[in-house]
Formats: C-alpha cells, structure tokens, sequence
C-alpha cells in the first residue's frame, strides 16, 4: 500500500505541474519562451505520450521558439501516430538542417512513408524524400480521387496564376493544364468559374456549351456557377431563345441546393448563406422570364412590360426578393438584393418611388468593385428627372430614405486638386494664419485662403524638386513653426529631407546641419514622437521593400537633441529582436500612441506582406523593447504569417477612456487561411493569467470587429477615428486601395457598434489611399481630405446639427505645454504641437449627468497620414465643467 500511495502522489504531482494546452498557446501567443521553458519536462512528455492535440500545441510551440529539435520529434509521431502529410513534410525540411545519421534518417524515412496507407500520401513523401521524378507523381496525382493538403497546394498555385490572368487564350491554356494535373482537385470549381468566364469573354460558344456539358452538374457548386452564366442576358442572346435558357438555369439552381457548407470560389457558404444565393438567383430567373414575355432579354434601357397582370407579377418578384435575408454585406450581397428589387420596382410605373429607395439602399450597403454603382445611379437619376423633382438627386434621395445625418459635400474641384493623383495626406497650419493647411504626397502645398479655398504655394515654399511620397508636419527645432519631413523611396541620396521652415512661406534642406536622415531605403511611413518630453520631437521612419529585389528593410529611430538628429536604431533597441533586420520587414504605418496610461507614447508599427507589427515600448530613458506579441498587436499568428496590415490608428470609441486600435489588413479571399482581416480591437486594459504559478500581466486587447458592425473588405488600407456629428463618439473612415474599391464612413451608434453611412453621407471615394481630418473652415465640424490614385478629395463637412465642439491645441511655449483653446488666438500661439499630450474633457449633460471624453495629439496614423495638431471633442449640447491634462 506504501508503494501504491508513493505512485499516486507521484502522478497527482506530475499531473499537477503538467502545463496545459491551453496555457502553452498562450505563452507562445505571447512569446514568453523563458517562461516555457520552466516546463520542459512536461513538454517532452506530451511529446512522448500524448495525443493529437498535444502535438500539434508542441510542435506549434517549437516551431516559433526555433527549436527544431522538438519540432523533429512532433513531426515523426503526428506522421506516423495520425498519418499527418504536413507533418511529414515538415520532418524532412526540418531533417536536412540537423545533424543526423544517413542510416538513421533512412530507417525513420521508411517508418514514416509505411505510416501512410494512402498511394498519392507514399508517392508524395517518396518524391520529397528521394527526389522521384515529376511523372511518378503525375501519374498518382491521376489515377487519385481525393488530394492531401500537398497536391491541393500544388492545384492551387495554377489557380492563383489563372485568377490574376486577364489573357483568354493563356488562361485557358491554364485551365486545360489544370484539369489534366487535377482532374479532382476541390478548387476545380475555381477553374471552371473562370473557364467560362473566359470563353464567354472570348465569345466562344461552342466551346462554352461543351465545357457546360462536361461540367455544367458535377458539383452543386458547378450547377450554381453554371446557372449564373446561362442566365447572364449576353449568352441568352446568343441562344436566342430565352426560355430555354432560362429553364436550364432553373433546373441547375434545383441542383445546386445543398444542405452543407458550399465553398464558392474562396469563399465559404452556410447552409443558410447559400440557399438564400440560390434564392436571389432564382428571383433573376423569374425576373428575366417576366420580362422575356415582351422580348427583352435584361440588358436593355427603358424595359416595359405589358403581359396581363403584370402589376401582380412584379409585386409577387418583389415579395419573393424581399424573403431573401443575407446575414450581412461583406460580399456585397444585400447590395445585390436591392439593387434587383430596384430592378423589380421599375417595371410597374406606379413603383418608381420605392424603385429609387431600393437603388439607394443597394448604394448604401455598396458591392466590391463598384459592381451595381452605375447602374443604381443612373437609375435614381433617371427616376428623378422623370418625376420631375426639383430638389438635388442627393437631396431627394436622402428625403426618401429617410436619412438625417452626417453629410459631406466634395469641394475638390473648386480646390483645384480633383484629378491629382496625391496619395498621402498631412494637415498643418505651415504659415502661421490659424487656418490649416493641407501636404500631399510631402511636396505639395495648399495653402488655405479660407471658405474652402486653397492655393498651390509649392513652388513657392521650394519643395517641388522633392522626390517624396510623403511627409509631416512638426516643429522639429521648437521655434515655433512647422517644419516637415519628406519621406522617399529614392536610395541614391536624394531620400528623406528635414525641410526646416524659414519664414512661414519657404522650407529649405537642412540635413546637412541637422543630420542626414536619408537612409537611402524606401521609407513609407513615419511618425514624431517626444520620448524626452522636452517639446524636441524624435522621428521613426517606417521601411518597406524593393519588389521582387528585397523583402523588407530595418526601420531607423532618429532621437532628436534639441534640433539635430542622431541615429539611435541599435543603441535605443530597435534592431534588436532578429526580425527587425537582415532583411527587416515590410513597413507600411506608424501609429504612436499611449495605450497604456503610463504617460508615454508606445510606436505601434503596421508591417506588410504577412509580416508581423511592431509595438515599441519606452522601458527607460534610452531603451525601446517590442511588446506587440506580449499585447497581441503583431496580427493573429496563422501558419508562420499574420497580415497584410497597411494602416492603423488609435482612439477611444467606447469613452472609457483609454484608447482602442483599428488595423486596416489588405485580405485577399484566396489567402484569408493564412493572413489577417482588418481588426477592431478593444482595449480592455490590464490583465493577468496565472501559467502553473507565474503570474503574467499583459494588456488585453479584444476583437470586435464584428459584433461592432464592422464589415469584411478584401482591401482596406488607412483608418481614421474622428467624430463627424460632434455627439462625443468617433466615428471610423477607412480608404480602400484599388481601382473601384469603396470607403467606408462609420457612425458609431453610441453603443459599442457601427453603422455604414458612407454613401449617404457623401464619403465614398475609390480607390483611396491616406487621409486626415481637420476643420478646414473653422465652423466646428471636422472635414475629411482624402488621397487617392484617381484623384483627391476634399470633403466639407455640411452636416446639419445643433451639436457643438470645442478645440484644444496643445503647444510648446516657453518650454511648457501650453492648451489653446481659443480658435482666435492659434494664429498667434507657437505652431508647436505638444505630441504625445492627452487632455480630458469633463462635461454635463442638460440631465445634469457627468461625463468625461479624452483624446490625445498624435504625429501620424495610417500610412504617413497625419491630422491637424488639434484635439476636437463633440459636445453635444454639454456644458464644459474642466478641461485636464493627462498625468499619470
């Protein structure tokens, strides 16, 4: 019994000091290898004894701590326990790089080839392992009826070659290479999407019709796209037969219905999700079948039907349209669906208002690549005149849909920047008139002459021989004006600029003087930060990549000692964790801000390329340490990548007065298994997590992306926080890259989530790159100026409200903090912006209640976009009771 007692306090003991799955996630989320460490023991034995899930949490673990090693070991029993493919693979790159003995490595080979029963997985690993030739494994890949992951991986690199192809004719040569490699691939639907995308592009019928017959059903998917081919009115035409058509379509559509999950292209249905798309299509069956009673084919103007009751055919299509309930937007579908019922609407004349509403609401949700745009529109617009309504199309519309609410008029023309391409933005009152100003692109100067005019003093203020992408403002010597730096992509010595302000009208290079900044990389972003608290702001340039020469480059930390710059990038830290140099990663964003309360700004820096962010903290006076995989700021870790993340910013959505992060990811469909959406994150302050009696702190942020109302865009790039209606709440703007890509303008509901105003409030543009806000004319409410490859944009913000502001301009004078609060008096202050200050606004409400709104003065957000040096609180109808700085 005394041995028997001894054994099972043994294994209670063991069992107690066990690290869990769990916790051993968390600490590689967090990086705290250190800690991990302390609990080898127990590693190994999940490594030996445990199960599937034990594995894969290890071998997660060794991979991103560099332990190959352990990884080795992972990857054998995951191969040979659970007949893992990846693992296998895995095992043999991971073997070449250790030392080990060729005999052994052979037997282990063996072992783990023989684990596989499958005849692909064994041709697979032998071709891996032994260098089998190309028709070995061709022929396997043939005669297989089901792939692994690997052949899938191989199938899919042809797919992404075809998706991106815009030649028919080599597209197709792809296509047919792709059904003679994978016959059965699961992305054969893909391939087959794009096969009669070509052939009908290429009008090539027959072809088109035999690739139907081959195909047209193999699959409910297959059906589905075959439907939405055959119904399209070009291919109709060509039949000329209408009917036939039609009622092929239907009969795909019925075998199209499923009651499993579908993958459409990349993207994955619901059950749900998927009889609703099978449903919208059927209502464009009937609607065409309809309009067919009276020889239109869809894509005709001015269609009128006349067949006998006709009134109750259209109410019953617009009833059937109306029971379609799409979860959300983030494919464009409820755009889609009221884009149809305002095609449904058209056709009786009676319904020519609700017709309108109908193409307002498809506009108000919006679709990728302008799908439904122009022709909602020019729908509207049509109505309109034909109604003979005397208020503007805007106008009217809004009045229909009831809208009252934030709204932008586009003063680009009479600011003679429409059809500029600009792409980033900087806001600054440069000559000392209290009216702000406006940078482009960190050489372009606009001057504002006030009413919403601006003058273009570039060549004036000598800054039109700048290769610069970009600049911002600051007053780097604290005389008192703004002075800018130019960010270049140009590494044969004419890069970055101090350009210092002389006079209030000229700039001049003054890196000879004060410290040659130009590192001869292609800096893409940056930011000022104050890390001395002197009012001597120091800069950190944000380094991206030289396509297909180099995949990234080190950032540089230049401090600045009272005007002059010195390069601190190794000694403060900065090159210090591996992945910050040789190559460095792709930088695209520099986002400063004080998250934590502590009273200094951390450096968020958003990298591109899948790679990893930055968040560096000041631990000292000289030392910067990166906590972005402690604070989970470094993007969701997914198989060795994280995002494509482009831009960022920082502000207190809720009001409970620390700041929240919005990070804009550019995420591709194709790609969304491995890389990151754009991400609303919470802050939710300081938490703890106790790992088998260590105590870990960290800062808790939360993604509520979606439960805030925030939508999916393949190509989100530079966020904006800001109140736009001056009720006390931000509101969030982002841009989107890419020709026919849409913004968005966000109304924060007051309650943790979001709506999408953007088209009715005037603010969609395509296409967009950096922004800012600022109020351009001094009536109390912020205006947006947008940078885009079309063209830029300067939206006035006309909204109509009795909501008030008030404006705080936190400045260096006398070598204190100053708070400005007088719009009158900032033409006299310094033009001296005190980075890094926070001030909080305590307020009461008509109902007597009490309330506070923080907000702090950051150098740059996005991707080198920078707002005007102002703090702006909506009011509401409040009374201001204090206005505090921030100490901690």
């Amino acid at each position: 019994m005394k041995y028997i007692a001894i054994i099972v306090l043994t294994l209670l003991s063991i069992g107690l000091l066990a690290i869990s799955n769990e916790d051993l996630n968390f600490l590689a989320d967090k990086e705290l290898f250190d800690v991990a460490l302390k609990h080898a023991d127990s590693i190994l034995q999940k490594v030996e004894k445990g199960n599937k899930e034990d594995l894969e949490t290890v071998l997660s673990y060794a991979i991103r701590s560099d332990q190959p090693g352990l990884a080795i070991l992972c990857d054998k029993r995951l191969a040979c326990d659970y007949s893992s493919m990846d693992a296998a693979l895995q095992w043999l790159s991971l073997s070449q790089d250790v030392e080990m003995d060729s005999s052994l490595w052979v037997q282990d080979v063996t072992e783990i080839v023989a684990a596989f029963k499958d005849p692909l997985d064994k041709a697979v690993l032998n071709y891996y392992a032994f260098a089998g030739v190309n028709e070995d494994i061709s022929l396997a890949i043939a005669t297989s009826r089901q792939y692994n992951s690997v052949v899938e991986t191989m199938a899919k690199e042809i797919i992404d070659e075809i998706s991106v192809q815009r030649s028919d004719s080599i597209a197709l040569g792809l296509i047919n290479d792709f059904y003679t490699g994978f016959p059965n691939s699961k992305y054969a639907q893909i391939a087959y999407y794009y096969q009669l995308y070509h052939l009908s592009g290429g009008m090539k019928w027959d072809e088109f019709r035999a690739a139907i017959n081959k195909y047209g059903d193999v699959s409910p998917v297959h059906a589905y796209i075959t439907a939405i081919y055959l119904i399209s009115p070009t291919y109709r035409k060509t039949v000329n037969n209408n009917k036939v058509a039609l009622n092929e379509a239907n009969e795909l559509l019925k075998h199209a219905c499923s009651g499993e999950t579908q993958i459409l292209l990349h993207d994955s249905y619901s059950p749900m999700d998927w009889q609703n798309r099978i449903a919208l299509q059927r209502a464009k069956v009937d609607y065409y079948s309809l309009i067919g009673l009276n020889g239109f084919y869809g894509d005709e103007e001015n269609i009128v039907i006349k067949a006998k009751a006709a009134d109750k055919a259209v109410k019953k299509l617009i009833n059937q349209m109306q029971a379609i309930q799409f979860v959300n937007n983030d494919r464009g579908e409820l755009s889609e669906k009221f884009y149809w019922l305002g095609r449904a609407a058209l056709l009786d004349k009676e319904l020519r208002i609700k017709a309108a509403a109908y193409f307002g609401e498809s506009l108000r949700f919006g679709s990728p690549r302008k799908k439904y745009d122009i022709e909602a529109w020019d729908a509207i617009l049509a109505i309109h005149a034909e109604l003979q309504i005397h208020s503007s199309p805007m106008q009217w519309i809004r009045e229909i849909m009831h809208y009252q609410g934030i709204v932008f008029d586009d003063v680009s023309e009479a600011a003679d920047i429409a059809g500029k391409p600009y792409s980033r933005v900087a806001l600054g009152d440069y000559n000392n008139d209290g009216m702000i100003d406006i940078l482009f692109s960190g050489k372009y100067l606009y001057a504002n002459q006030g009413n919403m005019t601006f003058a273009d003093n570039t060549e004036a203020a000598n800054l039109t021989n700048l290769k610069s992408s970009g600049g911002l403002f600051a007053d780097f010597n604290k005389d008192g004006k703004l002075d800018i730096v130019c960010l270049s992509h140009d590494e044969d010595g004419e890069g970055e600029r101090l350009m210092k302000n002389q006079d209030g009208s000229r700039f001049v290079n003054v890196n000879e003087r004060a410290g040659d900044i130009d590192d001869k990389y292609p800096s893409e972003a940056a930011a000022w930060i104050d890390t001395d608290g002197l009012g001597y702001p120091s800069l950190y340039v944000a380094n991206y990549e030289k396509w297909q020469k180099r995949i990234g480059y080190p950032d540089f930390f230049w401090h600045n000692d009272k005007g002059y710059f010195f390069d601190k990038s190794k000694n403060a830290g900065f090159l210090h964790p591996y992945y910050t140099d040789k190559p460095g990663q792709a930088g695209r964003g520099v986002a400063p801000a004080d998250f934590d309360n502590d009273g200094k700004q951390e450096i968020l820096v958003t990298n591109y390329r899948l790679n990893r962010n930055y968040c560096w903290k000041q631990v000292n006076d000289t030392l910067f340490v990166d906590i972005a995989p402690m604070y989970g700021l470094t993007g969701t870790y997914k198989q060795g990548y994280y995002g494509h993340s482009i831009g960022a910013d920082w502000g207190d959505y809720d009001n409970d007065g620390d700041l929240d992060l919005f990070v804009a990811n550019l995420a591709h469909p194709r790609f969304l298994d491995i890389s990151d959406k754009s991400m609303l994150l919470r802050n939710d302050g300081l938490s703890y997590r106790v790992v088998e009696g260590d105590s870990i702190y960290y800062w808790q942020f939360t993604d509520v992306t979606a439960s805030a109302g925030i939508t999916y865009d393949e190509l989100h790039s530079d966020p904006l926080f800001f109140d736009a209606d001056n009720d006390g709440y931000l509101d969030l703007f982002i841009t989107s890259v890419y020709e026919n890509d849409r913004s968005y303008l966000y109304r924060n509901n007051g309650d943790g989530t979001f709506s999408d105003v953007t088209w009715l409030a005037g603010a969609r543009v395509f296409n967009g790159w950096g922004n800012a806000c600022g109020d351009l004319d001094r009536d109390g409410l912020l205006d947006l100026v947008v940078g885009r490859g079309n063209g830029a944009k300067i939206l006035h913000n006309i909204t109509q409200t009795v909501n008030q502001s008030i404006t705080i301009k936190p400045i260096w004078a006398d070598d204190v903090v100053i708070l400005e609060s007088n719009i009158a008096r900032f033409k006299d202050v310094p033009q001296s912006p005190a980075f890094g200050t926070r001030v909080t606004v305590k307020l009461k409400n008509p109902q007597g209640h009490e309330y506070q709104l923080m907000r702090e003065l950051s150098s740059a957000k996005g991707t080198a976009s920078q707002n005007a040096a102002e703090l702006h609180y909506g009011i509401g109808n409040s009374s201001v009771i204090e206005v505090k700085r921030f100490t901690p």
